[in-house]
């Protein structure tokens, strides 16, 4: 049975024969396509398309990945060398460079600092043989210790003025800090400061040295002169004992003009510092040469006769003497007393000393983090 307006059903056996349908509307029409035309736009991809399809989407997809990695490692390239600074300051980044310069310019300039506190610690110990020696009243070992000490303060002196003059040291203040905050991290600027203020802790012991040597010579100079009146006093008294006074009294007016020197030297320091002991000890001293030149002028007019005014005379050289030590013990006091100031100026050497010592011990290396 067939349906009408439909094709014939192929029969049984017949699948070779086509069966022709029927032209649909339009037939006949071209449109500019041929039959190639209609098959490649009809025909579905083949295997080897979605191949290369796919295979794209894979290249595609791995060529962002490397990109990205690309991209990382250059970001955390960039990272690091932000970060390859010397301080916490807000944009370490910009002042890095700058402060590796600087840096290397303070570790220099704390190694100098080092050989400036050589010179500060033998400074110190020049200060103590100096007081040392003047309380033995050694000459010799003053004048070594006075020499030895000023060739230190000429090269802390030179040390020190190099370092202000390459730093810049004597212009700080607040404008000048500034400036360097612009260019180098604040720990830095920090550091530069301490070295500074170090090199400026030594400027006062130039001061304090010429107070040492000034003092120790002063004190040095009376004992000289004390020394020499005991000397030509004992002279004198080796005359007189053998009768021969006018012998006695010239080595007693050249033993009483040291004393008069010394007693001038007291003036002048019973100005600054107390001298009571030394200004009494001169004075009797003096006491006792007039006594002895007034006993051995009347000795004189008396041409060797025991006489009154001889008498009166050996009496005041009698109370004299017993207003005198028996020894030079005192001595060790006058010098003490002279040597007051010195004390207070060695007393600055060291503070100096320790002060340097602890801003070196601060500084340290310099080494920049991460260098």
């Amino acid at each position: 049975m067939t349906t009408p307006g439909l094709p014939l059903r192929p029969t049984s056996g017949s699948s070779e024969d086509q069966i022709e349908p029927s032209e649909p509307a339009g037939a006949g029409l071209d449109f500019g396509l041929g039959e190639d035309d209609l098959d490649n736009q009809d025909q579905a991809p083949g295997w080897v398309d979605r191949f290369l399809a796919l295979a794209g989407r894979e290249l595609l997809a791995w060529g962002w990945l490397i990109l990205a990695l690309a991209l990382a490692f250059g970001s955390a390239g960039i990272l690091a060398a932000a970060q390859h600074s010397p301080s916490s300051g807000a944009r370490p980044e910009l002042t890095w460079a700058a402060d590796q310069v600087l840096s290397s310019r303070l570790d220099a300039a704390v190694r100098d600092l080092t050989g400036l506190a050589s010179d500060v610690d033998s400074l110190g110990d020049m200060a103590r043989q100096t007081l040392v020696s003047l309380a033995q009243a050694d000459q010799s070992g003053l004048q070594s210790a006075w020499d030895d000490g000023w060739q230190d303060v000429s090269s802390i002196d030179s040390g020190a003025a190099q370092l202000n003059t390459e730093f810049q040291c004597g212009a700080w203040g607040s404008t000048m800090q500034a400036g360097l905050l612009k260019t180098y991290s604040p720990a830095l600027v920090d550091r530069y400061h301490n070295v500074c203020a170090a090199v400026a802790s030594v400027a006062p012991l130039h001061d304090d040295w010429q107070a040492m040597v000034d003092g120790s010579q002063t004190a040095i100079q009376v004992v000289t002169d004390i020394q020499t009146h005991d000397a030509l006093a004992a002279e004198a008294l080796q005359f007189a004992t053998q009768g021969l006074y006018p012998e006695a009294l010239a080595k007693l007016n050249g033993a009483a003009a040291s004393i008069t020197d010394a007693t001038s030297v007291a003036a002048a320091l019973a100005r600054v510092t107390d001298v009571s002991t030394l200004t009494q000890w001169l004075s009797r001293t003096t006491q006792m040469d007039d006594a002895l030149q007034l006993l051995w002028q009347s000795m004189v007019d008396s041409k060797g006769k025991v006489t009154a005014q001889v008498t009166a005379a050996l009496r005041a050289v009698n109370d004299a003497k017993a207003l005198l030590p028996d020894d030079n013990a005192v001595l060790q006091v006058v010098l003490q007393e002279m040597s007051s100031n010195m004390t207070s100026a060695g007393i600055a050497i060291e503070t100096t000393r320790g002060a340097l010592a602890n801003a070196l011990a601060g500084l340290g290396s310099g080494t920049v983090v991460g260098r």
